[in-house]
């Protein structure tokens, strides 16, 4: 059985009403899946910069972001020395991606790759072959 780190922008997605096909995939093959400690930081950036002026949604997306984490519990993978030391050289691999998105998805495909997970992703293009694991879209 194979099992995926999901990458962040798609953990995103799943939260938006589009998303039912993916949402529901995601909650059948829940026990597959595993989240990147790097994702909870981008997200909680993002939420940090959500404008003072919409409070209601920064306080939803915190809620979502505390029962992703509590949904995902054990299975959240945090960032060890083997992480970051495999991260490091992929960053090259990563040129044609966004420069704030590099050392990001850099950490992923490390986290997948040390973990001996694939990547769930809809960002097929940023990754590829080089990467040695599964990439798929759900």
């Amino acid at each position: 059985m194979i099992t995926w780190l999901i990458d962040t922008a798609l953990l995103r997605a799943i939260n938006t009403p589009r998303a039912i096909k993916v949402r529901v995939w995601a909650e059948t093959n829940r026990a597959e899946l595993y989240l990147s400690s790097a994702s909870l930081a981008e997200i909680a950036r993002a939420i940090a910069k959500t404008p003072a002026s919409q409070p209601s949604r920064r306080e939803a997306l915190r809620v979502w972001l505390d029962n992703v984490t509590s949904g995902f519990g054990d299975r959240v993978i945090g960032i060890d020395a083997e992480i970051a030391l495999c991260a490091g050289p992929l960053i090259e691999k990563l040129a044609h991606s966004h420069g704030r998105h590099r050392l990001h998805d850099a950490i992923l495909v490390a986290t997948a790759q040390v973990r001996g997970h694939g990547l769930l992703t809809r960002r097929d293009a940023t990754f590829g072959p080089w990467t040695g694991i599964p990439i798929a879209m759900p």
